[in-house]
């Protein structure tokens, strides 16, 4: 939302979600409430799936009943990218009430629907990214009222996602998040139905240069906020490290095997550097897909300080 909004009678998914959030982000005290708040966002999730049950009949203003109950999947979504692939389920549901509850006219009198329907496409984009699985939200919404400009940053990132995750999707491979759930010897022996070959590096290199272009031209223009720049560049740093690190739990999460190129070695070494430098400068950072790839970025720093590469020790321990 762009601005602070108010809801004098939330329905209880965006109600236990705010708890949710709040307590995931709160102090120890508050974190120990937690996982309660997360059961009862479960709990109404699946009830908006029941016919006839309570939470899941409309409101008098069903507008604002499925606006609300979208905003209460979302702020949670972000707080369990990849830690729960119902996540995938999740918005799914959410882009259902936006097909049947948006208003086809937005005017002053609706709700910020264009932006709730990105916020549903950031959170698909990223829980996908981690899970190097096809995006749930199609890139050209059926809806006109949710048509953004083909200039609007966010669908060229979301263009150049589903183009890339695309290639790698249903090949087998092991996913970022498959490195934090499983041990680290049964994610190497996850080799996936394909090995390496010209085509995939061919396809990073081209996703990562994308990126690249994506970043100068929406960084460099003079109606952008520096708000509007630092969430940009933060999209760019984090999305480039997933696209540089496809590769890397196949090969056993091995900054040095044999199986990488130099140039590849250096650049995602480069690309960790530089996302684990976020945590310092960047303080609107707070969703799960963030803090996921700063934990995988020091992973890789770590790694690449114990072989000896990067920076001196020193620099390199302040960034952790």
């Amino acid at each position: 939302m762009p601005g602070k909004e108010n809801f004098p009678a939330p329905p209880p998914l965006l109600l236990a979600s705010i708890l949710y959030c709040s307590s995931r982000r709160g102090p120890p005290d508050a974190a120990e409430t937690a996982p309660y708040y997360f059961t009862m966002v479960c709990i109404a999730i699946s009830q908006l799936c029941i016919p006839g049950s309570e939470i899941g009949t409309p409101a008098d203003n069903t507008e604002e009943w499925a606006f609300q109950n979208v905003l209460g999947i979302v702020v949670a979504g972000l707080m369990m990218e990849a830690n729960a692939r119902e996540t995938g389920i999740w918005i799914s549901v959410a882009y259902r009430l936006i097909l049947e509850y948006c208003p086809s006219h937005l005017d002053e009198a609706t709700r910020n629907w264009r932006n709730l329907f990105s916020g549903v496409q950031i959170l698909d984009l990223e829980h996908a990214a981690l899970h190097l699985s096809c995006p749930v939200i199609p890139l050209e919404p059926p809806l006109q009222a949710l048509k953004i400009s083909h200039r609007d940053q966010l669908y060229k990132l979301s263009r150049m996602m589903h183009t890339g995750l695309t290639h790698f999707t249903g090949r087998k491979l092991p996913t970022i998040w498959s490195c934090f759930e499983q041990p680290l010897e049964t994610v190497a022996s996850l080799r996936g139905s394909s090995e390496f070959t010209a085509v995939d590096a061919a396809v990073i290199r081209d996703w990562a240069r994308q990126l690249d272009d994506w970043l100068i031209e929406f960084s460099q223009r003079p109606d952008g906020s520096e708000q509007d720049r630092q969430l940009v560049f933060r999209q760019y740093v984090l999305h480039r490290l997933v696209v540089l690190s496809i590769y890397h739990p196949a090969r056993g999460c091995d900054l040095w095997s044999a199986s990488a190129t130099l140039m590849e070695q250096h650049e995602l070494l480069l690309s960790a550097r530089s996302t684990l430098k976020l945590h310092l400068h960047d303080e609107s950072i707070w969703s799960n897909f963030d803090l996921v790839m700063i934990t995988w970025a020091a992973l890789i720093v770590i790694q690449g300080i114990q072989g000896g590469a990067g920076e001196a020790y020193g620099e390199c321990q302040n960034d952790t």
